[in-house]
């Protein structure tokens, strides 16, 4: 009895988030700090690896297949002020009827061990704990999707031991999926 089985190649399509803290902390003073703020595209852009003739930094455009997968992580950049973000949330915002992407959030926590001179001049060993987070969807159909990307700004206090949270923001991203497969 001869077994036949399929393979099918699911491709990765990744997209780096790149926020500035500085000119966010600068523009929106926030006085409502559990209600999130939309910041303009200046405070952001995209970076995606794969350049084709329409990519833009505030709009992506992917030739991908169904049940490919995406990915969104997000970096501050903070002009050396200890800040960070966190992205909370990916969620569908004012798209076409169909859903084409449903992102999950996944968090991984890593031990990263690294090794640094005490006071005697002696190395030593010291481990701690990062947790990385990002989100991912399947690709389920083809069109345009726009979703809304909420995220949270910390920056470093005054005592500098901690990060306190500055405010709750969010912008709109535009995604087109075309299908690769004509």
């Amino acid at each position: 009895m001869e077994t036949s089985s399929t393979v099918t190649q699911q491709a990765t399509y990744e997209i780096l988030i790149v926020i500035d803290t500085v000119s966010i902390k600068s523009k929106y003073s926030i006085n409502d700090i559990d209600e999130p703020i939309k910041i303009d595209k200046a405070n952001y852009f995209t970076i995606y690896r794969k350049n084709n003739q329409h990519d833009s930094v505030h709009g992506i455009y992917i030739d991908c297949k169904r049940n490919d997968k995406i990915i969104i992580s997000g970096i501050s950049i903070d002009g050396d002020s200890s800040d960070a973000i966190i992205l909370n949330e990916i969620q569908n915002y004012k798209s076409v009827k169909k859903k084409i992407v449903s992102f999950e959030p996944i968090c991984l926590s890593k031990n990263t061990v690294f090794n640094i001179e005490n006071d005697d001049n002696e190395p030593s060993v010291e481990s701690e704990m990062q947790n990385f987070i990002w989100f991912e969807s399947a690709i389920s159909d083809f069109g345009k999707s726009k979703i809304k990307i909420s995220f949270s700004l910390y920056y470093l206090n005054s005592d500098g031991n901690q990060q306190d949270l500055y405010g709750h923001f969010w912008f709109p991203l535009e995604i087109k999926f075309y299908n690769a497969a004509k």
